[in-house]
């Protein structure tokens, strides 16, 4: 009798361990989400727009903040966990830097002064949201062990399309710093590709770490 009522009551006062699939899915939604505003974003020329756009995406950065707060409280409340507390972790922050770094890109932007995106930035913005959405379709299916097989596939797409913005990046600076003489013009580009970079490079560190995660549960 004593263990039953131990029983309800900790399960009404400790999350559950679903709950932390239901914040991943919140915080890889939100990168996907960022990273189309993004897309769009390097493709306007007005201020207007790009101040309509930077807006949402700070929007969705405080959003996704407030999911990998609650990620990171919840294991101190938490006494089963649906894998490893070191792996939650890392997977929140991974998921979270993705937009920390897009919402990073409009600001240096700004920063710098504000000009149109090269060809090699759009074309990066366009790599980062495919990414962002196998992110997305791996963290939506991490909650069932029997997609194992269909994870471990689309990470390694990720980590594909992640040497795929290696080379537009590295092409991208080649032809920065052979046509551009101007100072000014190239600390922006730099900075800026730098960051798509590492927006880009956060995927594959959530693939990584979801990688690591299935490999352990089958």
């Amino acid at each position: 009798m004593k263990s039953s009522i131990f029983s309800r009551l900790m399960s009404a006062i400790t999350p559950h361990s679903d709950n932390y699939f239901i914040l991943f899915n919140n915080l890889a939604d939100c990168a996907v989400r960022a990273s189309k505003v993004l897309a769009m974003m390097t493709a306007v020329s007005e201020d207007e727009k790009f101040e309509v756009h930077f807006a949402e995406i700070r929007k969705i950065e405080s959003e996704a903040d407030g999911y990998t707060k609650e990620i990171l409280l919840s294991l101190h409340k938490t006494f089963i966990t649906p894998f490893d507390r070191r792996e939650i972790r890392e997977l929140a922050m991974a998921l979270d830097d993705i937009i920390d770094f897009m919402e990073d890109i409009p600001q240096s932007a700004k920063i710098y002064g504000r000009s149109s995106f090269t060809p090699e930035m759009v074309a990066l913005a366009q790599i980062l949201l495919r990414a962002s959405e196998k992110v997305r379709d791996t963290v939506h299916m991490l909650g069932d062990m029997k997609n194992a097989e269909r994870i471990l596939r689309t990470c390694e797409e990720i980590n594909l399309i992640e040497g795929e913005g290696d080379h537009v990046m590295r092409a991208g600076v080649q032809r920065l710093f052979s046509e551009e003489s101007d100072a000014r013009t190239i600390m922006r580009s730099k900075v800026l590709y730098d960051l798509f970079e590492e927006a880009i490079d956060s995927c594959q560190d959530v693939s990584d770490v979801i990688h690591g995660v299935v490999l352990e549960r089958i």
